[in-house]
């Protein structure tokens, strides 16, 4: 038996990101494996339905909002259990579905549910396992859906890398409060993930966060404004905190 999948630290981790385990539950309004989203046709379809589910615009804008809520679901906290919790934590994507409930009172974006979970602790080379889980997670994993959601909408690469960095940076961000260990695995961890990762890692040229960070090497930290816009004003009104046209529109009110 697996005891970290059934310990305090991870209860608490899926109940703070609303991860279901198992199946998704009966009466949901729509559910879509994570590994059918790797395929354009079947994407597209969902996309254009989530497009007017949520009250998206168009396909770009729920393309850029599906990546954000995915990273959110998947990609945050399978970092929180590398780093804070040093595990990691595996799901077949055929077996993790998206969900839609039938209420909509919490929101109209999807949950998600985990079937099959599998964790293992790291080996004495903390270093080389570091690697396998990002590799294994992002550039095998998520690329694929990211390069099939940049089709579809169409939305460039570097938003939906950017969508995936505003999830990330505040789990690293509260390596501050931390001490010991865990603190030192924090820094290490947003070094190699934002510096020393090459491209390969993620299924690209060259690290897609580095341009998403400032500061030196040994110490960087997330760049308090977004680089790209992620339409999130399209289809809400309002801006977000970062969103890199916040200036450019004061500017235009003043003249």
């Amino acid at each position: 038996m697996d005891h970290y999948l059934s310990s305090a630290p991870w209860r608490e981790l899926a109940e703070d990101y609303r991860m279901r385990l198992g199946e998704p539950p009966a009466g949901t309004v729509r559910t879509i494996a994570l590994s059918e989203l790797q395929d354009e046709a079947v994407c597209r379809e969902y996309v254009s339905w989530l497009k007017d589910y949520i009250g998206a615009p168009d396909l770009q804008v729920a393309a850029s909002m599906l990546a954000k809520r995915i990273s959110y679901l998947w990609i945050a906290p399978i970092l929180s259990a590398m780093t804070v919790h040093n595990r990691e934590v595996f799901f077949p994507l055929d077996r993790s579905f998206l969900y839609h409930p039938a209420s909509t009172e919490e929101t109209t974006f999807p949950f998600l549910a985990l079937d099959g979970l599998q964790s293992a602790s790291p080996p004495e080379d903390r270093a080389v396992w570091r690697e396998a889980v990002i590799e294994e997670n992002f550039a095998v994993r998520l690329a694929p859906l990211l390069q099939t959601l940049a089709a579809v909408g169409p939305v460039s690469m570097a938003v939906l890398w950017e969508n995936i960095m505003v999830r990330i940076a505040p789990l690293y961000a509260l390596g501050a409060d931390s001490s010991g260990e865990e603190r030192l695995r924090m820094q290490e961890d947003f070094v190699y993930l934002t510096r020393t990762a090459p491209g390969a890692l993620f299924g690209a040229r060259r690290n897609p966060f580095t341009r998403f960070t400032e500061g030196n090497d040994e110490a960087p930290v997330a760049k308090s404004k977004r680089i790209t816009c992620c339409f999130y004003y399209r289809m809400s009104g309002e801006y977000c905190r970062k969103c890199p046209k916040i200036d450019n529109e004061n500017e235009s009110q003043l003249k």
